[in-house]
């Protein structure tokens, strides 16, 4: 079954969890990760079910855009709009194929496939969503690769997610808990709806907030847990609203 669509019966084949461009930016390569409870797994060995049609449309409206907002992002000439919601269908990307690869025989979520969640333009909640990137001055020069990583995991809430990839420090949250994400981080709230006259404009410019790459990541990693869990007590919350909603 493919981890993004959930449909059974087609071409599968091994996805990288983390896309190929992003294991040689990082050089992990090398060093391997943390995967599947496994530490100093290989990069490229790292891999998810997905079928060659997701598997197609995720580099396609997904990773080769994603390169070149990295190179852009690290070199300061900022992103657009446009590339913010980009940057978040990416990062749900991330969390919704963990969630998946963990609970093989559960729903990503009533409403969407992963597939869906990740390659259609964001839906209402867009205005309520907050891109928090904080830049890292260089990598730390104690080791070879650079970062690459994800620090949440949800149980009950589909948006929260956050990582470090090179020298970008990323979280995706609700709006509503933007003030428990530390003033380190440039912070950009999406608008409530895409605007295509104004959406490739350059508007939101990261700052340099941490000296090196390890900083960045032992951050993230103390804040990305707390983080987690209320918005996975406002999911819950709002799931049962809506179970109260369906038995009156």
């Amino acid at each position: 079954m493919c981890a993004a669509c959930g449909e059974s019966g087609r071409e599968m084949n091994k996805e990288h969890y983390f896309p190929v461009w992003l294991i040689e930016r990082t050089a992990t390569v090398r060093e391997g990760i943390a995967w599947a409870g496994r530490d100093k797994v290989s990069a490229l060995s790292a891999t998810v079910p997905l079928c060659t049609r997701c598997n197609s449309d995720f580099v396609r409206e997904l990773e080769s855009p994603m390169a070149r907002v990295f190179d852009d992002l690290e070199a300061g000439r900022g992103i657009s709009d446009e590339e913010a919601e980009l940057i978040v269908r990416w990062m749900w990307k991330f969390e919704g194929l963990a969630w998946v690869f963990h609970h093989p025989k559960a729903i990503y979520t009533e409403r969407y496939t992963l597939r869906e969640r990740v390659l259609r333009p964001v839906d209402e909640i867009r205005g309520g969503l907050v891109l928090a990137i904080g830049i890292a001055e260089k990598r730390d020069p104690d080791f070879e690769e650079g970062a690459m990583g994800i620090d949440s995991f949800n149980v009950h809430n589909a948006v929260f997610v956050s990582g470090v990839f090179s020298r970008v420090a990323v979280l995706v949250a609700l709006s509503l808990f933007e003030d428990d994400i530390p003033s380190v981080f440039s912070k950009y709230r999406l608008a409530p709806n895409r605007d295509h006259s104004a959406a490739k404009a350059k508007l939101f410019y990261p700052a340099v907030g941490f000296p090196t790459c390890t900083a960045a990541i032992g951050l993230m990693k103390s804040i990305s847990a707390p983080l987690s869990r209320l918005h996975d007590e406002h999911g819950e919350t709002l799931r049962a609203a809506m179970m109260e909603r369906n038995v009156s």
